[in-house]
Parts: C-alpha cells; sequence; structure tokens
C-alpha cells in the first residue's frame, strides 16, 4: 500500500504541472474577442488616417469651383 501512495505523490505533481503549463500556453492564445477588438483598433486608425488626409488634401477653390459648376448646369 505504501508503494502506490509514493507513486500517487509524483504522478500528481505532475499532473498539476502540466495543467499550470497548459493554462498558460492557454492564457496566451488570442481569442476571437481579442481578434476583434484588434480589428476595431485597426478600422480606427485608418478612418483618422483618411479623415487627416481629406482634412489636409480639401482645397476651398476646388469646393467653390464645383458649387458654381452645378449651379450653372441647374435651369
Amino acid at each position: 500500500m505504501t508503494h502506490t501512495s509514493n507513486h500517487l505523490v509524483p504522478e500528481g505533481k505532475l499532473r498539476r504541472a502540466l495543467a499550470t503549463a497548459r493554462a498558460f500556453l492557454q492564457s496566451l492564445e488570442s481569442t476571437s474577442f481579442d481578434y476583434t477588438l484588434d480589428r476595431i483598433e485597426h478600422l480606427e486608425r485608418e478612418v483618422g488616417r483618411l479623415k487627416e488626409e481629406m482634412r489636409e488634401g480639401r482645397d476651398p477653390t476646388a469646393v467653390d469651383a464645383h458649387k458654381e459648376s452645378t449651379g450653372a448646369s441647374e435651369p
């Protein structure tokens, strides 16, 4: 009986160590929620970049010319 109890102690420790290592490795994996947050952050940065490009590229004379051309074509 003592041989059996001595044999179970190392196995229990090994299982706990493996379970701990597995839990740690699973915590490093990204989930679908993490992927969604990453995509949202990427899209927010892209929208900010596009807004900045539009702000820099906006030419007031081009907007006025566009308004005049649309107004002249109406009867």
